[in-house]
């Protein structure tokens, strides 16, 4: 089964990031879908589901315009609780950090991230998880 890892920030040049990283460090394995919004990353969920496929890990600004990255991690976990999330915040008050890693967050990485802190959240994620 093909795995998908979505991307959601409301910067474009963040996104492409995320992509062209993942990409390199794992060539072909994981099918990467970006969206600008929680609300268009939930349209997304949503089609892929309609292909019997669903996200293995999600990572997620918490910053954007209308939803927010710990709601939006929230509504996935509701419908696929076994996808891993990363939250990827230059800024996150410490309550919404603890509730989200109560709610089976898989790591939180301040922004601007690490390359190699990246691959290896996806790495160990993999492991543990079938990703």
């Amino acid at each position: 089964m093909q795995k998908v890892i979505l991307c959601v920030d409301d910067e474009k040049s963040i996104l492409w990031g995320l992509q062209q990283q993942i990409e390199r460090a794992f060539p072909k394995k994981f099918l990467i879908e970006l969206a600008e919004s929680a609300e268009e990353a939930i349209e997304i969920i949503k089609d892929l589901q309609t292909k019997s496929l669903y996200v293995s890990m999600l990572i997620t600004d918490q910053m954007m315009p209308g939803m927010k990255g710990h709601e939006l991690i929230k509504y996935l976990l509701a419908e696929s609780p076994q996808t891993k999330c990363v939250l990827l915040s230059g800024y996150a008050a410490n309550e919404v950090v603890e509730e989200v890693l109560l709610n089976n967050l898989c790591r939180f990485m301040k922004k601007p991230w690490n390359y190699e802190e990246l691959i290896q959240i996806i790495q160990t994620c993999g492991a543990k998880h079938g990703i």
